[in-house]
């Protein structure tokens, strides 16, 4: 089981290598649309990148209740958690 330690780390190393941010723009409580400028197409890639890396889906409710950083997170720790 991935601590959220973890997938914080998967999930920047993800949106540093596809998205081309920095770390420092990568904090918890940054705002995946206002803060990092994501747009929806950007959210489904990001979303397929996770499956991909983490091999587990998330719900279609949980990707539209996702506005930051650590929503993410969240999201994937719990996904994991229930299998």
């Amino acid at each position: 089981m991935l601590s959220k330690e973890d997938i914080y780390k998967k999930l920047s190393e993800i949106m540093k290598r596809e998205f081309g941010f920095e770390e420092s723009q990568l904090t918890l409580k940054a705002h995946l649309v206002d803060d990092l400028d994501l747009d929806s197409i950007d959210a489904i890639d990001l979303a397929v990148w996770l499956e991909e890396e983490m091999g587990q889906s998330l719900a279609e409710e949980d990707l539209r209740s996702i506005r930051t950083v650590e929503d993410v997170i969240d999201a994937v720790h719990l996904a994991l958690q229930t299998g």
